[in-house]
């Protein structure tokens, strides 16, 4: 294929793409495990089973979570529909350690679940369930400088 783009032209494109493909790995460091409790604060988001997750683990040691269904049916029947948990946090060694207080769904307040923290860099935190169930989440950031 014959193109009218000049070698500079083709040059730039080339420096440019590289650059955008640099930026958009993660090259970011692990954190280490005794900087999880003050590391971790912030907004994550990811998918947990069928639905997606969006938590914000604050640092007075509470957390909000709200979990949308995903699918067919609950996309096209009930969108928009969240179910909103809160509650404390702690992290001891590589566990977090959630203790619900408050859920619309009866069945899971005053429920504790914990996690194994996998990995935890910037932008990303892995956790994994004792069942073996693995979540990647990413962080939320705000348009306001320093806030997540």
């Amino acid at each position: 294929m014959k193109t009218n783009c000049t070698p500079w032209v083709m040059a730039i494109v080339a420096v440019v793409l590289g650059f955008c493909l640099a930026s958009c790995a993660n090259n970011s460091t692990p954190v280490s495990e005794a900087e999880y409790s003050t590391k971790i604060v912030g907004r994550w988001q990811g998918m947990v089973g069928h639905s997606k997750e969006t938590m914000s683990i604050n640092d007075d040691g509470t957390f909000v979570c709200q979990l949308q269904p995903m699918g067919f049916i609950a996309n096209t029947l009930s969108e928009g529909v969240t179910e909103t948990i809160n509650g404390t946090w702690n992290i001891t060694g590589a566990i977090i350690t959630l203790r619900i207080t408050g859920a619309k769904n009866e069945r899971l307040r005053n429920r504790i679940s914990s996690s194994t923290i996998v990995a935890l860099k910037k932008d990303q935190l892995i956790l994994k369930t004792d069942s073996g169930e693995t979540s990647p989440f990413r962080r939320v950031y705000t348009f306001w400088p320093g806030v997540y």
